[in-house]
């Protein structure tokens, strides 16, 4: 059984299809890697997995619970995390 099992998940933004039919699954203690050009969708995916954005059809799992509908706390108390690429969060502070 996947850890992570992400099944027809389309992403519509109006007229304009971000994700078409998503598939990816991935196994506890693997590492599973997505690549794709700018503007391919990889963001997005990743929005609508950790619960940012809502997708327009199809379906999440995680530890084999339906997670498409969490929201992004109900997903961290599962265990489901995410980084973000700029580590900026408190750019504002200092070390002291």
């Amino acid at each position: 059984m996947a850890l992570l099992d992400v099944r027809g998940v389309t992403v519509r933004f109006g007229g304009i299809t971000a994700v078409n039919e998503a598939c990816v699954s991935a196994d506890a203690g693997t590492i599973t890697g997505l690549i794709g050009p700018n503007g391919a969708g990889k963001t997005t995916l990743f929005n609508v997995i950790t619960g940012l954005q809502a997708p327009t059809a199809g379906r999440i799992r995680f530890r084999d619970h339906d997670v498409t509908k969490a929201t992004v706390d109900a997903r961290a108390q599962r265990g489901m995390a995410r980084t973000f690429q700029r580590l900026e969060a408190f750019g504002s502070l200092t070390v002291r």
